[in-house]
């Protein structure tokens, strides 16, 4: 049997955005990583959701026989993909350490924050150590984070928002 490496890195995958870019908020705690879509009263803002969009065989192996750490058996590439959306509200403020010590924190709002945390989740995707993370054995053999899109605000809803998609593939022993 497969072991559960989907939940595994979407798991890791959540972890490693929420704690990269909390880092560089003023409180540690400030953008909310959701695994779907919450409930529109359970939001808190700004919020990065990452929902897993599909998955399945990317390339199977020559000769079936693989070995991954001490597993030994059956396996393939396998790819999973998450779209990756930003919402903040009009009126959502996050203090950002500034990397420079004689600079004071920034104040990012609206566009600007918009803009900061699609650089930002961009670079932690790309610089997660998945095995920080991994309950398994997990080897990660490519990520690729396509541009952001729908990058916008929404009147109605005074909400800014952007969506990217983003494709990992693995090595899956079975």
């Amino acid at each position: 049997m497969a072991k559960d490496f989907l939940n595994v890195i979407e798991r890791a995958l959540m972890m490693g955005i929420s704690d990269a870019i909390n880092t560089l908020t003023e409180s540690g705690e400030d953008i909310h990583v959701y695994g779907e879509f919450p409930e529109v009263e359970e939001i808190k803002f700004p919020a990065i959701i990452v929902e897993h969009t599909g998955s399945g065989f990317e390339e199977q192996f020559m000769g079936q026989g693989v070995t991954l750490g001490s597993s030994l058996g059956t396996g393939e590439t396998y790819g999973a993909s998450y779209a990756i959306h930003l919402i903040s509200e009009k009126e959502t403020n996050i203090q950002v350490v500034s990397s420079a010590s004689s600079a004071s924190d920034v104040n990012y709002k609206q566009r600007r924050l918009l803009n900061w945390m699609m650089l930002n989740v961009a670079n932690s995707i790309m610089d997660i150590n998945f095995e920080t993370y991994e309950e398994e054995d997990t080897q990660i053999l490519e990520r690729h984070l396509s541009s952001w899109r729908n990058i916008g605000f929404i009147p109605d809803l005074q909400w800014y928002g952007a969506s990217a998609e983003f494709l990992i593939t693995f090595t899956n022993i079975r």
